[in-house]
């Protein structure tokens, strides 16, 4: 993204600074990398307008330890802090949070990234937070990240013309065409839920749940994420009742498009699943290939589970910044 142009957004960040040394860049341009350097301090600056006390700045350590933390470099993180408070229109006067926004955001990757905040613990600008403090950033930070920021990375292709070059990956690396992507369902246990919906939300194993269908390309990008049914239900029923069930059956009008599916689904013009009972050797290889297909997804889960720890608790939230950090 071009950040000159997205900063000159807010109101209350300058940045004539930035007129002055625009003739030392090369070919009187400034590339991502310095415009990036240039803004990272003066963002954190801009969200913490208000505060009448001198805040270390988490910038200040190193830049190993930080990506270590947070999961995200401080290049990629300031791009992420900026977008944040584009797209929620943030204003710092208006914020009666005591920890300022760029913190909250920050303590909740770390939350997401490893499940507990004792990697806070060493920083200077976390110790005078309680724990209490640091839980409540994680559910507001979530929302606002699935709300205003999840669709822009992980969007299902609508049209033709999108779906070809997932097609054209899978066939060139499977031999089968047509396929627009790799599909299951996986429980992420609750807590708990209201009385009057135990029954719903209880699983085929008794645990209370949601049932959470996702979808994902040949290089392991994911999709689509639907965390909103309750754990009683079936993979089939989740299935059915997703909108990316509509979007197939559009897809399927101008040209073949499959999803590629375990066997507790049911076989589809639209979905394609293992033989139940194979019998021939062309069977058997046909079988083998989708298995091979199937294991992308779940290498495309190790990978995220490995980056964020805490993804089944929060799997829409890390699936978006899993594939906020892929796409740089």
């Amino acid at each position: 993204m071009d950040l000159d142009l997205a900063t000159c957004l807010f109101s209350g960040l300058q940045t004539d600074c930035l007129q002055d040394k625009q003739d030392v860049c090369e070919e009187s341009r400034f590339t991502t990398m310095n415009v990036q350097k240039l803004f990272a301090k003066e963002v954190i600056a801009f969200v913490r307008c208000k505060e009448l006390r001198v805040l270390p700045n988490p910038f200040d350590i190193s830049d190993d330890y930080f990506k270590n933390i947070f999961r995200l470099d401080k290049w990629l993180f300031q791009d992420f802090l900026l977008v944040l408070c584009l797209r929620t229109y943030y204003r710092p006067e208006l914020d009666n949070n005591r920890m300022p926004f760029d913190l909250r955001v920050l303590t909740t990757l770390t939350y997401l990234a490893h499940g507990h905040f004792g990697a806070l613990q060493n920083l200077d600008a976390f110790r005078s937070y309680a724990e209490s403090i640091l839980q409540r950033c994680v559910p507001e930070v979530c929302q606002i990240i699935v709300h205003f920021l999840a669709t822009d990375y992980i969007v299902f292709p609508s049209n033709y013309e999108e779906t070809l070059h997932i097609k054209h990956g899978f066939n060139s690396r499977y031999g089968i065409p047509h396929v627009v992507g790799v599909m299951d369902c996986f429980h992420v246990r609750l807590s708990k839920v209201a009385a009057t919906q135990k029954q719903d939300f209880k699983c085929k194993h008794g645990n209370l749940a949601i049932n959470v269908q996702v979808v994902c390309d040949n290089k392991y990008r994911f999709l689509n994420v639907n965390p909103r049914v309750p754990g009683g239900s079936s993979d089939i029923f989740v299935w059915k009742h997703s909108h990316i069930y509509d979007i197939m059956k559009n897809l399927f009008v101008t040209a073949p498009a499959w999803l590629i599916a375990d066997r507790g689904y049911n076989l589809d013009d639209i979905l394609i699943n293992p033989y139940r009972n194979p019998r021939s050797l062309p069977d058997f290889r046909f079988n083998a290939l989708l298995e091979a297909m199937l294991s992308v997804l779940d290498t495309a889960t190790i990978m995220l589970t490995s980056r964020f720890r805490f993804a089944l608790q929060s799997p829409d939230c890390c699936k978006y910044c899993h594939r906020l950090c892929d796409h740089t």
